[in-house]
């Protein structure tokens, strides 16, 4: 029996001795199976690269979106966090206006904004009054002065700006209706009425819309986020508008009907406007020719006046200062100025 067994061992050991060698075939396709692998794990690499490049250039597009006051917040917060702190609470009701203004940031990071902005206006006016060698008693004082000129200019840049949303609201606003009243009459519901609105090409309108509709997904109700638009948006059109969809709301009523009408009301008073704009256009156009043909002609003969009396009075550099910086610097400004005021259709 024993020797039996070890036979049957013997045996077994040399068929396993004996056994082939593995054939080329097999080696070859274990090799192509390999070089799969890695191609779909490169792929898979690849992918991955481009979705995170995809990402970084989404973001790098998204904040070249910002508002600029908002990245330069961003940049001048870090070294100037105290100062700002102190200046945001300084000046009341900077949150208000930043919120009307739709620029999404902090007052104390705009305050610092505003901070870092006027220091560098402040330096560029101390190098511009060095070149011009002007008197060395104006040159601190001069950069102190357009310190503080720059500053308030940049405190009220949310008033302005939340004044002309407000301008291109009133200037949109009857479209906007005429289009939630077709929406509305052809049977479409309120909510989706004003996601098409938001959806739209409407400018500032479409911005104000898209925020309703995310404060209704955020909790609120139709009437209370039409009331947080009108403490946005200072436009008595939409506030016209806004209570009329709350009184239909309330008690019900031909809405379509309601905003047509309130659309052809504000056309009419927008081109009352632009008529008694038209009218009065022609007192600036007359201040507009005395500050550019008046003012340096007498600025000429102040100077000559001057010279012959012994020097006394405007001196070159001053008047070199007036005409290359002051009076330039006017007639834009009041040009911007009819600009703004001039009502658009």
């Amino acid at each position: 029996m024993v020797k039996t067994g070890e036979a049957a061992q013997r045996v077994g050991a040399s068929i396993k001795i004996s056994r082939p060698p593995p054939k080329k075939g097999d080696e070859v396709s274990q090799r192509l199976q390999e070089i799969k692998r890695l191609e779909a794990v490169r792929e898979k690499e690849l992918k991955e690269e481009r979705k995170l490049l995809e990402e970084k250039k989404f973001e790098e597009r998204a904040e070249l979106r910002r508002p600029l006051s908002e990245r330069l917040a961003g940049i001048f917060y870090g070294p100037l966090k105290r100062p700002a702190a102190r200046l945001a609470r300084f000046f009341k009701g900077m949150d208000k206006d930043l919120y009307k203004a739709n620029l999404k940031t902090t007052p104390e990071r705009y305050a610092a904004m505003m901070i870092g902005v006027s220091i560098i206006v402040a330096v560029f006016a101390v190098v511009v009054m060095v070149l011009l060698r002007m008197p060395l008693l104006f040159v601190p004082v001069g950069g102190i002065v357009a310190f503080l000129f720059s500053l308030m200019f940049i405190r009220t840049q949310p008033k302005r700006r939340a004044k002309a949303r407000a301008g291109e609201v009133n200037q949109l606003i009857p479209y906007a209706l005429r289009h939630m009243a077709t929406q509305l009459s052809s049977g479409i519901g309120l909510p989706e009425t004003m996601t098409s609105v938001s959806q739209a090409d409407y400018g500032t309108m479409s911005e104000e819309f898209g925020r309703v509709i995310r404060d209704m997904h955020a909790g609120m109700s139709t009437e209370e986020a039409l009331t947080s638009m009108n403490e946005r948006v200072d436009s008595e059109p939409l506030r016209r508008a806004t209570r009329q969809i709350q009184r239909t709301l309330r008690t019900g009523g031909d809405l379509s009907r309601t905003l047509s009408s309130l659309a052809d009301e504000t056309a009419f008073e927008m081109r009352m406007k632009l008529r008694d704009y038209t009218q009065s256009l022609n007192l600036l156009t007359m201040i507009y020719m005395f500050a550019s043909a008046v003012i340096p002609a007498m600025l000429m003969v102040v100077i000559m006046i001057s010279a012959g009396r012994g020097g006394g009075g405007i001196t070159s550099q001053t008047a070199a200062v007036l005409y290359l910086i002051l009076i330039p610097f006017m007639l834009m400004y009041f040009v911007m100025m009819i600009k703004r005021f001039e009502p658009r259709l």
